[in-house]
């Protein structure tokens, strides 16, 4: 599954503000499956259009949620590669899932996080359980938003699963590794903290050394 921009295009869409989007008044994209950490969030709070190239998202201050596409996964080696571009100065932790199993009202899966204190982590979601693969690290390779009113920062977040190690990349940088003895196949999606405005401007699966 890809789905890729051309460089050009994303600076583009990075330019434009969030009130610029808003004021287009775009038809929500319903393609998504959408669960919210706290179910009793209205759902018309969440902010998700399509704005080529990618998507916008504004997630409501009450809940995080987790975003998958139906009908696209990965298994076997991959690559996994997000282009993520910040507006708020105050996000919350967001990144890519994968592995993603199970309904909507219980799912299990592995997201790996940036936080825009400067940190990653990766953990691994069952249900409403949260358990720590990798705690919350600081590392310089992360580009933070440290002004509200600025320019929106870009992130790139690739996961790289091969046949016995899974290693995870920001910007271009080995931040960390893990075995894949718990297994990396399934869905693939995005998952957004609370109150965090973004634009995604690619999200892409390769088989693992076909990449371009």
């Amino acid at each position: 599954m890809i789905l890729r921009c051309t460089l050009a295009a994303a600076i583009l869409a990075a330019m434009a503000t969030p009130d610029d989007i808003r004021a287009q008044d775009p038809a929500r994209d319903s393609s998504w499956t959408v669960t919210f950490d706290d179910p009793s969030v209205a759902d018309s709070s969440l902010f998700l259009v399509v704005m080529k190239p990618g998507w916008h998202i504004t997630t409501p201050p009450g809940s995080a949620v987790t975003l998958m596409q139906p009908d696209s996964a990965a298994d076997g080696n991959y690559l996994l590669k997000s282009v993520i571009f910040t507006f708020n100065s105050d996000a919350q932790p967001f990144g890519p899932v994968f592995a993603h199993k199970g309904e909507s009202d219980s799912p299990e899966f592995v997201s790996f996080l940036i936080n825009n204190d400067g940190t990653f982590g990766l953990f691994h979601y069952a249900g409403a359980e949260r358990h720590t693969l990798v705690p919350w690290t600081q590392s310089d390779v992360i580009v933070r938003q440290v002004d509200a009113g600025g320019s929106p920062v870009k992130n790139v977040m690739t996961v790289e699963v091969g046949a016995d190690m899974v290693r995870f990349y920001i910007n271009g940088s080995e931040v960390t590794q893990h075995d894949r003895g718990r297994g990396f196949d399934g869905g693939i999606g995005l998952r957004v903290g609370a109150g965090t405005n973004l634009h995604v401007s690619e999200l892409t699966v390769t088989a693992l050394g076909t990449e371009k």
